[in-house]
C-alpha cells in the first residue's frame, strides 16, 4: 500500500482551499451538522547525532520531519463521531535509506441509545516502522532500513448505567493485528500476531468525584506460522480507585495481578503483580503535571516467550504566557525477557518550548536525549536529537 506524502499534502491543502472558498450557507450547513474540519500541517528540522542507534561508530546527521494531518469530528443528537489521519515523513539528508513514511487513520463512533445505554466503537490502522537496531532489527549491522509493518486495532465498548448511577458496568472487546511486510527483506514471521482481548470494569460511586473499580480482563495471542509455541493467555485482575477533583487533580489507580499461560505445555505459567496508575495534578489552571507507572506483560517480536515491562513517566505542562508554552517530559521503560536472561532499560527526556506567533502559526525549539543499555552490550546506545519546529493550522 503506497500513499505518497505530497498527494496527502494536496488533499489537505485542497479541504482548505475549499472551506476558505465556501459561502455563508454552507459554512452554516456545516454547523448545522455539528462537524469540525481542522487540517493541519506541521515541519521540524532536526539534528541526530545518531541516526542508526548504534553503540559504537556513530552516524548523525539532519533530519526534516513533515506531519500532516486531518481530524474531522460531530455531534449530533446522541452521536458523536470523530475522524483523524496523520503522516509523518522522515527525510535523512544524505542517508535516504534511513527515510520513511508513516501513515495512521483513527475513527471512533459512539451512541447513547439512553441515559443509561451507551455503545462505541474505535478503530485505527497504522503503517509504521522500526528504526534501525530497534525493533525486528535489534542487533543487525546487515539490515540498514526501517523495517514496515502494518497493524489492526478495533475496539467496542457498552455502558450500562448514567452519570448519576450508583454502579456502572462497562464489558469491551477488541481484536488487534500485527503484521509486517512481506516484501520487505526484514521481516520474521515470528513477530506476526493476531491478538483477542475481551472484560468488564465495574464503577462503584463512593462520592460524587471518587469511584470504587474492579477490572477483569483476558488477552489471547495467536503467532503466525511456526511460532504456535508462543502462543499464549494472559489474565489480568486489578481493583483501584477512580477519581477526579475538578481544578485540582483527576487520576486512575489499579493494582492487581497477571497470569500468562503458553500453548506448549513444556513451558511454565508465569505469574506477576500488575498495575496501572496515572494521576494529573493542577497546582495552577496554566500548569499541569502527570504521572504515569504501569507494568504488565506484552508481546515479544524476538524468539522470546513475552516481555515484563515496567513503564515510569512524568510530564510537565506550563503556559508562561498566553502564547508561551513548554513541555518538560522524563520516560523511564524497564524490561526483563522471560524465558532469558535478557534486562534492558530505556530513558528518555524531552523538552519543548512553542511560541504561538499567531492563531494559525506556532514555532519551537526541542531537545530529546534517550539512553538505552541492555545485558547484551551491543544492544546498547545513547543519541541526542536537537530541532527546531513549526506547525501550521488551516
Amino acid at each position: 500500500m503506497t500513499i505518497t506524502l505530497y498527494t496527502v499534502i494536496c488533499l489537505i491543502l485542497m479541504t482548505t482551499h475549499a472551506q476558505a472558498k465556501s459561502s455563508s450557507t454552507s459554512v452554516n450547513s456545516i454547523s448545522e451538522l455539528g462537524l469540525s474540519i481542522v487540517p493541519r500541517l506541521v515541519v521540524n528540522y532536526k539534528h541526530d547525532d545518531n541516526i542508526t542507534n548504534a553503540k559504537t561508530n556513530t552516524q548523525s546527521a539532519n533530519v526534516t520531519e513533515i506531519m500532516p494531518s486531518l481530524r474531522i469530528a460531530g455531534e449530533k443528537y446522541n452521536n458523536q463521531f470523530d475522524f483523524t489521519y496523520q503522516a509523518k515523513q522522515g527525510l535523512y539528508h544524505g542517508n535516504t535509506e534511513l527515510n520513511y513514511t508513516d501513515h495512521l487513520l483513527m475513527t471512533n463512533l459512539s451512541r447513547a441509545v439512553s441515559n443509561r445505554h451507551r455503545f462505541a466503537l474505535a478503530y485505527a490502522f497504522n503503517i509504521n516502522h522500526d528504526a534501525v537496531n530497534t525493533g525486528i532489527a535489534e542487533g543487525s549491522e546487515q539490515v540498514t532500513s526501517p523495517s514496515l509493518f502494518y497493524t489492526h486495532a478495533t475496539q467496542l465498548n457498552y455502558s450500562y448505567g448514567g452519570q448519576t448511577s450508583t454502579m456502572v458496568l462497562t464489558p469491551r472487546f477488541g481484536f488487534n493485528t500485527k503484521q509486517y511486510d512481506d516484501n520487505d527483506n526484514n521481516a520474521v514471521t515470528m513477530a506476526n500476531f493476531a491478538e483477542y482481548n475481551y472484560g468488564l470494569s465495574l464503577y462503584y460511586k463512593l462520592a460524587t468525584s471518587l469511584k470504587l473499580l474492579l477490572d477483569i480482563s483476558h488477552i489471547s495471542s495467536d503467532y503466525d506460522g511456526d511460532n504456535k509455541q508462543k502462543d499464549s493467555n494472559n489474565n489480568l485482575l486489578y481493583s483501584g480507585l477512580n477519581w477526579d477533583i475538578t481544578g485540582k487533580t483527576k487520576g486512575s489507580l489499579k493494582i492487581g495481578y497477571e497470569k500468562i499461560n503458553f500453548a506448549d505445555n513444556a513451558k511454565q505459567s508465569q505469574v506477576n503483580p500488575s498495575w496501572d496508575i496515572g494521576i494529573s495534578w493542577y497546582p495552577k489552571t496554566y500548569s499541569v503535571f502527570t504521572f504515569n507507572t504501569k507494568q504488565k506483560i506484552t508481546n515479544a517480536i524476538t524468539n522470546t516467550d513475552s516481555i515484563v515491562t515496567n513503564t515510569n513517566s512524568l510530564n510537565w505542562q506550563h503556559q508562561w504566557r498566553h502564547n508561551l508554552s513548554s513541555v518538560l517530559s522524563y520516560h523511564n521503560l524497564k524490561e526483563k525477557y522471560q524465558s532469558s536472561n535478557r534486562k534492558d532499560k530505556n530513558n528518555a527526556i524531552n523538552i519543548n518550548f512553542s511560541y504561538q506567533f499567531r492563531d494559525w502559526l506556532a514555532l519551537g525549539l526541542s531537545y530529546e536525549y534517550r539512553n538505552k543499555s541492555s545485558s547484551q552490550a551491543n544492544l546498547a546506545y545513547e543519541k541526542n536529537i536537537y530541532g527546531l519546529t513549526s506547525q501550521i493550522i488551516f
